[in-house]
């Protein structure tokens, strides 16, 4: 899971690098007039490959979340029965002492 968010990172950040430079070329395309349309068209491609990678980046963050929550509760709740498990069987050790200590 670890493995995928950093990859879906990495992906993101290489996007917005190239995004970057995409704008960069478009300027110079621009300067030059020549081969506008064609950098128009990458700059285009390169901000809709990045809004695409931003948004599954998101559902996955959300994913991650609930399944964080889940598996925190379901924890939580493991940890409380198995404190329960030893708080009665320390009183059952106890009401022993006890009833020993009685007839003795």
């Amino acid at each position: 899971m670890y493995s995928s968010l950093t990859d879906l990172l990495y992906r993101r950040a290489r996007a917005l690098a190239d995004y970057e430079n995409s704008n960069k070329a478009l300027d110079k395309a621009r300067l030059k007039s020549k081969d506008v349309a064609q950098a128009e068209e990458h700059q285009q491609q390169c901000l809709r490959k990045f809004d695409r990678l931003s948004e599954s980046g998101k559902k996955e963050l959300t994913s991650f979340k609930g399944r964080r929550v889940v598996a925190f509760r379901k924890n939580l709740i493991e940890l409380a029965e198995l404190e329960m498990k030893h708080a009665k069987n320390n009183v059952s050790l106890l009401q022993g002492c006890i009833e020993m200590m009685k007839s003795n």
